[in-house]
């Protein structure tokens, strides 16, 4: 299908509907999920906003970055102090523009700051900023240092991307695969590109260039530090755990969201060309599905468009039922996604709808609160919890059932049953969405061995048990 382009999405497209809203959910066990709303802090003042940080110097300055290249500095109550920097020379029409930013760790100390952005040529570009001798809410204009710059093709689109900073002290960005559709040029999978990719660097306090180096554990010798991305547009560092957790945007059936623990990031491949959320796309020249990461949590894309913004775990201390739970949302569409652990090595997915659309941006403020950006609306609301919702489950914060293990080799399946119900069975579905196998496990608890037809070809399967009470769903690869 066209890959249609709106000139406020990030990497939308046209959607298509499709059987396979199954494969959306990773476990929808039912037990309780929090309730969010949103507060609005900022409805004028704004012009196409694309990110809420903080410094992390103790100040708890909030510092709001604009499309256009201005950046605007707030107080902790949301009063404006000062322009900290516009971005000159940078070309800012559809998906271009100024789209992040991030202090250095020891900015308190140093004054360094990064930006990135579509420089006057189309081309991605990082570059570090110094603030002022002066004035502590502005930046010194003639300080720029050009970090990196990193050719983009003919397309105006999938530039990424997001700064982040590591508890170890490096940077990482998120690129885009170059643009189009379907990875035309085959970026997101080949190593020697830095588009589709998560890049790592190790930045140095030098006044002369180099302002970085590469990093002695990167995978492939240069900035890749993971691939297989299509237009991670935003993404974020779990503050808590340093998990990974990555808003890829889609082609024309899925949007994603990827999950990485903090241990297991390096190298990564999250399988775009290969696969759209956890289908096939274009396996021409690709590597067996096993070698990729799949989403935590894939949907269908809905009608016209949809475009996934990431979020972030929240860490803060004022939303008691938020703590632990991951928030993202969709640009068009004003569904928020909540994804926390459900104790069996999968996750419950919740959504909610909510009267806000263009979400762009989930910032974090110095003390772990988070803030929602509108672009299309121009405005920062704060992300609040009236609670939990009432639980379904008699065993609250227990999955339904756990399946596993994820990769077979044996020919066998087990399913851990938590609750008896009234009616329970168990599937097996393969990627057209034919059901292979069905089992009834009415009223039964404990583990059940079930056993798989030997002639199931090698591949991506879905395992699902379904009750009165929800629905447990698990990918697993069959050897």
């Amino acid at each position: 299908m066209k890959n249609i382009l709106l000139p406020t999405s990030f990497g939308c497209k046209l959607s298509i509907n499709l059987w396979f809203i199954l494969f959306s959910i990773v476990s929808t066990s039912i037990f309780a999920q929090p309730n969010i709303a949103l507060s609005p802090v900022l409805t004028s003042g704004l012009s196409a906003p694309m990110q809420l940080v903080n410094a992390g110097d103790g100040s708890k300055r909030v510092f709001i970055v604009q499309k256009a290249g201005t950046i605007r500095v707030y107080d902790s109550s949301f009063q404006f102090l000062a322009t900290l920097l516009t971005v000159p020379n940078i070309t800012s029409s559809g998906e271009r523009g100024l789209l992040s930013m991030a202090f250095h760790p020891d900015y308190k100390s140093n004054g360094f700051f990064y930006v990135f952005y579509t420089n006057a040529a189309g081309d991605l570009e990082v570059s570090r900023y110094r603030i002022s001798a002066n004035d502590a809410n502005v930046a010194d204009p003639n300080s720029k240092a050009i970090l990196i710059t990193i050719p983009h093709p003919t397309f105006s689109n999938h530039n990424g991307g997001e700064l982040h900073f590591d508890k170890a002290g490096f940077l990482y960005l998120s690129t885009g695969d170059g643009g189009s559709g379907g990875d035309p040029n085959g970026n997101a999978q080949r190593t020697t590109s830095l588009l589709g990719k998560m890049l790592r660097f190790s930045v140095n306090t030098s006044m002369t260039p180099p302002y970085y180096s590469i990093p002695s554990g990167n995978p492939f010798g240069n900035e890749v530090f993971a691939l297989g991305l299509r237009n991670p547009y935003r993404w974020s560092f779990d503050r808590q755990t340093g998990d990974m957790w990555i808003g890829d945007v889609g082609q024309d059936s899925f949007e994603e969201i990827n999950f990485r623990a903090a241990n297991a990031l390096n190298g990564t491949n999250y399988g775009w060309r290969c696969y759209e959320g956890n289908v096939t796309y274009n396996t021409s020249g690709c590597a067996a599905a096993s070698t990729y990461v799949f989403p935590a949590h894939a949907y269908v894309s809905q009608n016209p468009a949809a475009s996934i913004t990431g979020g972030v775990v929240y860490r803060g201390t004022e939303y008691p039922a938020l703590q632990g739970c991951y928030v993202a949302a969709d640009f068009y569409s004003g569904i928020f996604y909540k994804i926390i652990p459900n104790g069996a090595s999968a996750w419950t997915v919740g959504t909610q709808t909510l009267p806000l659309t263009g979400v762009v941006d989930f910032g974090e403020t110095e003390d772990g609160e988070v803030f929602v950006v509108s672009n299309t609306r121009n405005s920062v609301s704060r992300l609040t919890s009236t609670g939990t919702t009432s639980s379904k489950n008699p065993q609250a914060g227990k999955a339904l059932a756990s399946i596993y293990p994820t990769l077979i080799s044996d020919g066998f399946v087990r399913v851990q049953l938590n609750v008896p119900t009234f009616y329970q069975y168990f599937e097996l579905i393969d990627m057209n969405g034919r059901q292979l196998l069905k089992a009834d496990l009415s009223k039964q608890t404990g583990t059940r061995t079930i056993a798989l037809s030997p002639n199931l070809a090698t591949g991506m399967y879905v395992a699902k048990v379904s009750s009165n009470l929800g629905v447990t769903v698990q990918k697993v690869y069959i050897q």
